[in-house]
């Protein structure tokens, strides 16, 4: 048995489906036993309702596991993300902790060993910096920038033919991954435990710039996409003008500086995988029914 947090996300529904493919058992922690859950529970999943916060049944969720796949979407919304994200990673690795999971699988990120400069991506250095002193074998999976990232973007290129490059050079590319080959990798290494603990970096299989998004995004519309860089000046009042609190608005604005200076990064010096879905198909899979 496999415990999974995140199971309704892109990344832990692609680790569920993994290990049920592998034949597996798997226990899905959810915020609520709604529809989505009641499909799991028929393809075989055991479904457990717990808040991340709530330690006390999160070691319950992970009692008797023979491992876990923990990771923490940032909550954007809340009014500082980085308390929020913090609360939750203590609570998730007390209760690994407490259940004794024999072994750990962490999501993190692209630049996570910097302490600073890397805005958003702060939350998973905190998460990294909280897992240090489990007693589990510990995997932590640094995954580059999600190529569904580009999705945020999908309603200017579908109705004017213009990808934003979210506030990136438009012809540098940088390391990008599908959310699908992050839980595959999650799911195998979870099959595939380590003696020791371990870091792995993961890049899709080639680095991709803006511009080459905004290409796969023509070829499946069948249409000319023009990528367009943001003004720098109004950074923050595109995040402001989408409803996120001014603390999420001045991370997102840093995240994209430290990808622009070279600060988030990966280190370069540990196990590298690469995913083997391409931006094209990433993309193709985000698009509406019948729009490609």
């Amino acid at each position: 048995m496999y415990a999974i947090t995140g199971a309704m996300g892109q990344t832990g529904s692609a680790v569920a489906s993994h290990l049920l493919a592998a034949g597996v058992s798997i226990r899905l922690i959810v915020r609520s036993d709604d529809a989505r859950a009641a499909l799991w529970r028929a393809r075989g999943a055991d479904i457990v309702v717990a808040d991340l916060t709530d330690t006390a049944r999160l070691a319950q969720a992970f009692d008797g596991v023979a491992g876990a796949y923990l990771m923490n979407p940032p909550n954007y919304m809340a009014s500082d993300m980085f308390i929020e994200a913090s609360r939750v990673h203590q609570s998730l690795v007390a209760a690994a902790t407490h259940a004794a999971v024999p072994h750990v699988v962490a999501l993190s990120s692209v630049g996570a060993h910097q302490p600073a400069g890397t805005g958003n991506i702060g939350t998973t250095w905190d998460f990294e910096q909280k897992l240090i002193g489990m007693k589990s074998r510990l995997t932590v999976l640094r995954a580059a920038n999600f190529m569904e990232n580009w999705a945020w973007s999908l309603q200017p290129v579908l109705t004017q033919g213009v990808l934003p490059t979210m506030f990136l050079p438009p012809d540098r590319p940088f390391p990008t991954v599908a959310a699908r080959d992050i839980g595959t990798t999650a799911a195998q290494l979870l099959l595939e435990p380590a003696d020791a603990h371990r870091l792995i970096e993961l890049h899709g299989p080639q680095d991709y710039s803006p511009q080459d998004a905004g290409r796969a995004f023509g070829k499946l519309l069948n249409k000319h996409v023009t990528t367009v860089a943001a003004d720098e000046v109004g950074w923050a009042d595109v995040f402001r003008g989408q409803g996120f609190p001014e603390i999420t608005a001045r991370a997102f604005c840093e995240m994209f500086h430290g990808f622009n200076d070279g600060t988030v990064v990966f280190e370069s010096n540990h196990e590298t995988r690469r995913g083997s879905t391409t931006l094209s198909d990433a993309l193709a899979a985000c698009l509406p029914p019948g729009t490609a």
